[in-house]
């Protein structure tokens, strides 16, 4: 396998699996966190389509990063836990959203029969979002989280734009009912309280794991939003900390007022274990459209984990593991940065592009 190091550009005929993989290794390493279980499982997820090599330009442009790129690297820090996150889009075999639709489903086979993830709920609702007729967009999009001393989590991330069909509204109420969150709309429907042209639902989330906490997600991107006003909806959830996101937004982006140039993003967070109401709210702000360089993010980030008593120096190691380049030398690294409050106490998570494409990705997802 060629070995990627962390100051090497990707070199001619590497493929997605040795890029994943090395990477994968590093940050586990330099966490401190199960090397040998964490790259299995990402050597299964990126089988068979990671055998391929990575060239110019993708052939199939993932949603996983701005770029394109199908591999996406994010850690979690809060004062008692660290995370490492992997998501990936599982590359079709030719161009199109039927055959993203086969990748998508035999990785979810992979990870129910070889690595014990629970597909029931996936199960219910699965017609809905994988459709026969006229599919269009990306399929599936699957995420591993991986911890000190725990087993390895998954989770899956919905296109509710599927096909015309359904409207992305109808898809998701429909999801949420057969999964039991029926009386969960009502909070969704007042988050998006500008409406759903404005608050659009973009993805749901749902971990493939059985029980009371097993959590489903509804995300929104955020037109012409101001931090002021997300921070105060997400007042719907019982653990949110007024003032807390609105500040983490101004720091990391160094702006104030709405946000036009990247849509913001969040989410709400419910469980069976919390009933009808949200457990949480996350905000996830866009970096790569508000910087010169991904020093200027890194030094933002670092600032604002100080603030929160988080280990800024944790997440500076890692960066310097998933960084193929000076930090000086383009944008595309950071994609972005989310922050929440679990159990009174701050969590913030950042997101890596593989940047196997583009170090300076456009803006996305513009309205309209």
């Amino acid at each position: 396998m060629v070995v990627l190091r962390a100051d090497s550009r990707t070199p001619s005929g590497m493929t997605f699996l040795d890029y994943g993989v090395s990477t994968l290794a590093r940050l586990l390493d330099s966490a401190g966190m199960d090397v040998e279980q964490g790259t299995k499982v990402l050597r299964g997820m990126l089988t068979p389509w990671g055998e391929e090599q990575i060239g110019e330009r993708p052939h199939w442009h993932s949603d996983v990063c701005a770029d394109g790129s199908p591999i996406e690297f994010s850690a979690a820090f809060s004062r008692t836990c660290r995370q490492v996150r992997v998501l990936v889009e599982a590359l079709p075999a030719r161009p199109g959203t039927p055959a993203a639709q086969e990748s998508a489903v035999e990785l979810t086979r992979v990870l129910i029969q070889e690595f014990g993830a629970d597909g029931d709920r996936l199960a219910k609702i699965a017609d809905l979002f994988l459709p026969q007729e006229n599919p269009r967009g990306f399929a599936m999009m699957h995420a591993v989280v991986l911890a000190p001393n725990r087993q390895p989590e998954f989770k899956v991330y919905l296109n509710p734009n599927a096909n015309d069909s359904m409207t992305d509204v109808e898809r998701t109420q429909e999801a949420m009912e057969r999964m039991g969150f029926g009386k969960a709309w009502t909070a969704v429907v007042d988050y998006a309280d500008r409406g759903f042209d404005l608050d659009r639902i973009v993805y749901v989330s749902l971990d493939l794991t059985d029980g009371p906490e097993s959590r489903v997600k509804v995300y929104f991107r955020h037109y012409d939003a101001t931090p002021e006003d997300l921070d105060a909806r997400m007042e719907i959830s019982a653990q949110h900390e007024t003032g807390l996101l609105a500040e983490f937004c101004r720091a990391v982006t160094g702006k104030s007022g709405a946000v036009r140039r990247q849509p913001l993003v969040s989410n709400l967070t419910f469980a069976t274990a919390g009933g009808h109401l949200p457990v949480s709210a996350t905000l996830y702000v866009p970096l790569w459209v508000h910087a010169e360089s991904d020093r200027t993010v890194r030094d933002r980030i670092s600032s604002v984990m100080t603030d929160l008593g988080l280990p800024d120096s944790d997440y500076r190691a890692l960066l310097d593991h998933v960084a193929r380049r000076p930090l000086l030398d383009g944008r595309g690294i950071h994609t972005y940065a989310s922050a929440r409050v679990q159990h009174g106490r701050p969590r913030v998570t950042t997101y890596w592009s593989s940047e196997l494409y583009d170090r300076y990705p456009p803006a996305r997802y513009q309205r309209g």
